[in-house]
């Protein structure tokens, strides 16, 4: 399965990972040619040491012609040609003696001996301490010179020369090596998946982000979820906005919906109000035919039979023609407390059938001119409804109060809870969601809330359907 480095949950972490391993690369590297200059360090001030602590002898071997005594102390103890090539020059730089006496031979110039040696040093104070100088990478392996005078009684008598190479310790060298690179790649087998881990934790907040802003538009923004860190860092303040863009998003989708409904229930009422006013036309005249020939013709029993048929057919139609057309006209009474608890006592043989429990709280005092009458056909047919959807044994909470020059009714019922599909089309007449209901008592109660210039609202969850209308107070004819 291939990666897509696109995505910051694997860029991260193996952004993370190649810095560690670059990291730990370029420390092994650092630590490593820091050894290599600490030892090439240390090899020439112990070839220092050990030139002076053979000096005295040294010069004594030349005054005396002694070659075998100077081979013997530029040989050292064993025989290990492998540290460092020493070179013991006379006055006339001519070899003297040296630990390599097969590759330079006695009385061989210097010069001639090593042709890319240094320029001798001029003899002075610094010079008779002696001095290593380093060079280019020679054939056989010599990369640095020690020039060391030699002097009795402060006359020169001669010059050592080591050659000094890497050769003796690099074999150590590789050891160092070998095992910084191993404790190197342990701490990284362990510092991998740590940053691995931390960079997929630290991109986690903004892959889940990403997730979610795919899914706006496409979903209802209040059922989007997220896990994002409250801190104040740059992702938790990104996390902030988000939720400020869905919760603004949310409540422009709850108002757009609320437009259309309002628009589609508006557009249905008009279309229902002129068939009503249509039909109401002739339906009167039907009935009006129907009193005369009652009164101008004698009839038989089975004619009346038919006549009254026919009138109570034709009466049913004009109540539902009625329902469709009701306006909340300004009555000469307007609406009290006391209407209110009046809706309390017409509901209680519907309550006594089918055993609902209801819980009343009317705080509702305040003065205003809103008609009773519309006002309490609202509330009825809000509790009717709430009674007949809490069932048997079910509860019906009402709670009446006057608010911020609101008269504010709440209806609650503990019945099913109403899917979607039904909520959007609760109030228009006679919906398809609805079979079993008769479908104009909430139709009415849209309508009334309209014409007083009001809202009504419905939420519906596990154990409660709630019903909330909000009805402007006018006093003396002014909201």
């Amino acid at each position: 399965m291939t990666l897509k480095l696109s995505s910051y949950r694997h860029r991260l972490p193996l952004s993370l990972s190649v810095a560690a391993i670059a990291t730990a690369i370029l420390m092994a590297l650092s630590l490593g040619l820091q050894t290599l200059d600490n030892l090439r360090e240390d090899q020439g001030h112990n070839a220092l040491r050990l030139g002076h602590a053979m000096s005295e002898v040294l010069v004594q071997a030349l005054r005396h012609d002694d070659v075998w005594l100077a081979y013997s102390l530029l040989r050292g103890p064993e025989e290990n040609v492998a540290d460092a090539t020493w070179l013991l020059v006379d006055e006339t730089e001519r070899i003297f003696a040296s630990n390599r006496p097969a590759r330079y031979r006695l009385d061989q110039p210097l010069k001639e001996a090593i042709v890319w040696l240094p320029t001798s040093v001029p003899w002075h104070e610094t010079a008779a301490l002696g001095r290593v100088h380093p060079i280019a990478t020679q054939p056989d392996g010599t990369r640095r010179v020690l020039r060391l005078q030699l002097a009795s009684d402060g006359t020169p008598v001669g010059e050592l020369v080591g050659l000094l190479s890497d050769a003796p310790f690099l074999g150590r060298f590789r050891e160092i090596l070998l095992g910084g690179i191993l404790v190197t790649g342990g701490v990284l087998l362990v510092l991998l998946p740590i940053g691995w881990l931390w960079g997929r934790r630290m991109a986690s907040p903004l892959t889940q982000l990403a997730s979610c802003m795919a899914l706006v538009g496409k979903e209802d923004p209040r059922r989007l979820r997220y896990l994002v860190p409250d801190s104040d860092s740059e992702i938790g303040q990104l996390g902030r906005q988000f939720a400020a863009m869905l919760s603004a998003l949310a409540e422009k989708e709850a108002l757009e919906r609320q437009m259309v409904q309002a628009e589609r229930l508006a557009a249905v009422g008009r279309v229902a109000a002129g068939v009503a006013h249509e039909v109401n036309n002739p339906l009167g005249g039907m009935l009006m035919a129907i009193d005369t020939y009652r009164q101008a013709h004698e009839i038989d029993a089975r004619t009346s039979r038919l006549l009254d048929l026919m009138d109570r057919a034709l009466q049913q139609i004009r109540g539902s023609v009625s329902a469709l057309l009701v306006e909340a006209r300004g009555d000469t009474r307007t609406l009290t407390a006391q209407d209110l608890e009046d809706v309390r006592t017409l509901i209680q043989p519907k309550l006594a059938c089918s055993s609902v429990i209801l819980t009343w709280r009317n705080g509702f005092a305040a003065p205003t001119n809103l008609p009773a009458a519309p006002v309490r056909q609202l509330l009825l047919n809000l509790l009717l409804n709430a009674v007949q959807a809490a069932r048997d044994g079910g509860q019906v909470q009402v709670e009446l109060s006057a608010e911020e020059k609101r008269l504010l009714m709440r209806v609650d019922n503990s019945g099913l809870t109403l899917p979607p599909e039904q909520l959007a089309h609760l109030f228009e007449p006679y919906p398809e969601a609805r079979p079993k209901a008769q479908g104009l008592g909430l139709w009415i109660c849209y309508q009334i809330v309209s014409q007083l210039g009001g809202t009504i609202r419905v939420m519906s969850e596990v154990g409660l359907t709630r019903f909330q209308v909000a009805l402007p107070l006018r006093v003396g004819g002014a909201e």
